[in-house]
């Protein structure tokens, strides 16, 4: 198969952060560039040399993964929704020739929702340098199969990120905890849930579990426990639903504290 240039256009949205500048990523390893425009949506522009179009296209995407989940783990506290990486443009050139660039309408459906925003928090020059180095060394770094249950738990976390429903982003956000203990402390029960949380913060409200009264939880194992469990722990499921919504905040920041530092 003929290797050529590969350039690939990706378009998502990270509600509630601003990156103020143009963030340029160089990988000459991989014959791989790539460049972040600010704006809504987020556009990442990704060229990829001297390989085939298949192994290129492949290439392109895992880069434009890597970029959107390392800025998920570093500013995940201040984002309030995102919406992940979507081709929107493509196209592939062989040496000496050009092949007509293939256009995608998929970036019509990141603008269905109607969010009222706060005003966006502006990332700063130094958190941004510090992304570059961080996606420029680990895109050329296999991960290794013992780390498959921390990827797993990465891609979970940005789901809970990606989702509207407040009670599912927090259910998903539990079960990406569940994962980064079973990959930290190889036990992923709600203890280990419950330290890694209070690792990142001190002052989380702790009770008696009200089934097993000699073991604590804290307020977030408490509320998921009272929504799964709802027929054991008063049938209140509308309660449970709108103290997980009066929580989900909170939550988001500390589940984003315990993933930004593992």
């Amino acid at each position: 198969m003929s290797s050529g240039t590969l350039e690939q256009l990706f378009e998502f949205e990270l509600h509630g952060v601003e990156v103020p500048a143009a963030m340029r990523f160089h990988v000459p390893g991989l014959g791989l560039e790539g460049q972040l425009q600010s704006g809504t949506p987020l556009r990442l522009t990704v060229r990829v040399d001297g390989t085939t179009e298949l192994a290129a296209e492949a290439r392109a995407g895992s880069f434009a993964q890597l970029v959107y989940h390392r800025l998920l783990l570093r500013f995940g506290a201040k984002i309030e929704r995102s919406v992940p990486p979507s081709c929107v443009h493509r196209s592939f050139e062989t040496r000496g020739t050009t092949a007509s660039p293939a256009v995608s309408t998929a970036s019509d459906a990141l603008n269905m929702h109607v969010i009222i925003r706060r005003s966006p928090v502006v990332l700063s020059a130094a958190e941004l340098k510090a992304l570059v180095r961080d996606v420029e060394a680990l895109v050329v770094t296999p991960q290794p199969p013992t780390s498959a249950q921390l990827y797993t738990a990465i891609a979970m976390y940005a789901a809970g990120l990606e989702s509207q429903n407040k009670v599912v982003r927090f259910l998903v956000f539990y079960s990406a905890l569940a994962l980064a203990a079973l990959f930290k402390r190889h036990d992923g029960n709600q203890e280990n849930v419950d330290r890694l949380v209070l690792e990142r913060n001190l002052q989380l409200t702790i009770s008696p579990s009200p089934k097993k009264p000699n073991v604590n939880e804290t307020l977030y194992t408490k509320l998921r426990n009272d929504f799964i469990h709802a027929e054991d722990r008063g049938c209140d499921p509308a309660g449970a639903i709108a103290a997980i919504e009066a929580e989900i905040n909170q939550f988001q920041h500390d589940v984003s504290l315990v993933f930004s530092n593992l």
